[in-house]
């Protein structure tokens, strides 16, 4: 349950989070080349976060990770709403990709660790696999709601992300199966 709920957020997340460079060129106007390079911040932030996140997994375990950022996520997602320049744009973008740091290593560990080891690479090969065809199958619900306007795409993106972290709350008070 743990790990379905987060191959939905990261799918939801790389949807929605497309359909904004629109948003901050056409109603924030924020010069295109500006966004592309928030955009890029955000990117390395969560690329060079990352290991920092999986070894803390290790220590202070994954599902209270990953609900910690999915209510960090669901707070910070719907900001893009309060940028209105440059310097705002790099703050949010940091802030998100901080967030979505913890995502892949720490729920890619998870998965190994409800993994049977003979079997470890076909389930993260098919956990990856699925995310991408739930990103793919996301885009069009996500290109809806950012047309019916960006209000809607904050509410429906926070609201997903209290929804994920209600399930990893829940998880949390379930024990891990052993193999």
């Amino acid at each position: 349950m743990v790990v379905s709920a987060n191959f939905l957020a990261v799918a939801a997340r790389m949807s929605l989070v497309q359909f904004l460079g629109i948003y901050f060129v056409h109603r924030a106007g924020i010069d295109v080349t500006l966004v592309g390079l928030a955009f890029l911040c955000e990117s390395l932030a969560r690329g060079l976060l990352a290991p920092l996140f999986g070894a803390l997994s290790d220590r202070i375990g994954r599902r209270t990770l990953l609900l910690a950022a999915a209510l960090a996520t669901a707070i910070v997602l719907p900001c893009f709403l309060l940028v209105t320049g440059p310097g705002s744009l790099l703050l949010w973008s940091l802030a998100l990709g901080t967030t979505g740091a913890v995502n892949m290593p720490v729920a890619s560990a998870l998965l190994l660790d409800l993994s049977p080891p003979e079997r470890r690479q076909s389930v993260l090969a098919l956990n990856y696999t699925g995310m991408s065809v739930a990103y793919t199958l996301v885009v069009v619900p996500a290109g809806y709601v950012a047309e019916h306007g960006y209000g809607l795409l904050a509410a429906s993106s926070a609201t997903g992300y209290v929804l994920v972290a209600l399930l990893y709350a829940i998880a949390l008070r379930c024990p891990l199966p052993r193999e």
